[in-house]
């Protein structure tokens, strides 16, 4: 039986915390690598009693993230098919107690041979069947060229909340002709990595030549949102920006940040910021296994809370996604939304985005697409916030699977 939904955004179990999957040497990039020469690193804790038998596999997926139909793993994977941690530690001199497990792919005992999105996927070795952590990443070729433009919006309501990214797929200097560009091509824009905001399949404006030319607008720009807001978790023993106080309990140490308040009207103050992703690290000890875990207390000030929407914490802080433990919750004695976050020591960036609350839990496809995650109510939009976007052009290839013919990283006002 194939499968009935999507491979979602990210997903690990309920011991599992701070899932890191990014290029090597590079902790806060979104996790797309060439197939020739590149590496990813994959890194996690495990809060689990006793030390369990991890080990991680792949799978091949389509452009939209279904299993690819017509391969098994030896299609695409030339070695072993699974792979063993290279690094299991356990913490040191924290409060906390986890197992800290890593490991980079590929390796000298497997590589793949394939381009495409993946699922890398880590199960317990005595129950294969149950995966306890599923991440996404891309590996790309360049047999075309893709030219691109961040521009604002080109409709005019838009103008000053909105980005549009137009583009190019070039492959007149390339071996690999484009004989189908409006049905085999299919192209993918991203924001800062977000897969739950895509823009997915726009029709090609026009064919000329050796060029095949994208104009999404519309429907198919994005909200530019607004500088990322940060928590500097790196020391227990001093309060940095933005934090109220720290406090030292029995068994884990309590940071209170101080009140953020909606963005939705003001002028927008470009500072510099991780594009939504975290970095773990301390000022004290080793950063992967001395780091400890801070439950970190958010509150949002609010005059009445929002009728019919729910609003999340969002980034990389939340593996992307919209999950329910990220969720704040209206408190009516102190009038502010709260919610506490088990996070492991470091820098995190966030923003707070709302959704209708008929969304809540439901993180499929349909679902984004029903209740999408709203930037502007309390962040506001601008169209001169920094972005940094990512276009992936797939195309069905003979053998029967989505190759990544061309990818382009480009950040908002940098044109390549």
């Amino acid at each position: 039986m194939g499968q009935e939904t999507a491979y979602p955004i990210s997903f690990s179990g309920p011991e599992i915390r701070t899932v890191e999957l990014h290029p090597i040497g590079v902790p806060t990039a979104a996790p797309f690598a060439p197939l020739r020469g590149g590496r990813l690193e994959l890194a996690f804790d495990d809060f689990s009693p006793n030390q369990r038998r991890l080990e991680y596999r792949w799978k091949h997926c389509t452009f939209d993230w279904f299993d690819s139909p017509d391969l098994s793993s030896s299609d695409y994977i030339s070695g072993f098919t699974t792979g063993s941690f290279e690094t299991i530690d356990a913490s040191f001199n924290t409060k906390a107690s986890y197992i800290h497990y890593r490991s980079a792919f590929p390796n000298d005992l497997m590589e793949f041979t394939l381009s495409g999105n993946y699922i890398v996927e880590v199960y317990d070795v005595d129950l294969p069947d149950e995966a306890i952590i599923q991440k996404r990443f891309t590996l790309y070729e360049t047999e075309v060229s893709i030219e691109a433009r961040a521009l604002e919006s080109t409709v005019i309501r838009d103008k000053r909340t909105h980005q549009e990214i137009d583009f190019t797929v070039k492959h007149g200097d390339s071996n690999y002709p484009l004989y189908d560009a409006y049905d085999a091509l299919q192209c993918v824009v991203l924001q800062n990595g977000r897969w739950e905001s895509a823009v997915t399949g726009p029709d090609p404006q026009f064919v000329r030549g050796s060029e095949v030319v994208f104009n999404p607008t519309n429907e198919q720009s994005f909200a530019g949102g607004n500088s990322w807001r940060f928590a500097d978790l790196k020391s227990t023993q001093f309060a940095a920006l933005g934090i109220q106080r720290i406090e030292e309990g029995a068994a884990l140490w309590h940071v209170y940040l101080e009140q953020d308040e909606p963005r939705t009207f003001a002028f927008h103050q470009a500072r510099q910021d991780i594009d939504g992703q975290f970095r773990i690290a301390n000022d004290r000890q080793e950063n992967t296994t001395g780091s400890d875990y801070l439950q970190v207390h958010f509150s949002l000030k609010a005059f009445e809370p929002l009728a019919g929407r729910d609003i999340y914490i969002f980034g990389g802080i939340s593996g992307w996604d919209f999950k329910p433990t990220h969720r704040l919750i209206w408190n009516e004695i102190s009038r502010q939304y709260e919610a506490s976050l088990l996070l492991k020591q470091g820098y995190y960036n966030y923003l707070y985005l709302t959704r209708d609350s008929k969304g809540l839990g439901k993180n499929d496809y349909a679902s984004l697409q029903a209740y999408p995650g709203n930037v502007s109510d309390l962040e506001g939009s601008h169209s001169r916030a920094d972005n940094v976007y990512q276009i992936i052009a797939y195309y069905w290839d003979i053998s029967g699977y989505d190759r990544v013919i061309g990818f382009q990283p480009i950040r908002y006002g940098v044109n390549p």
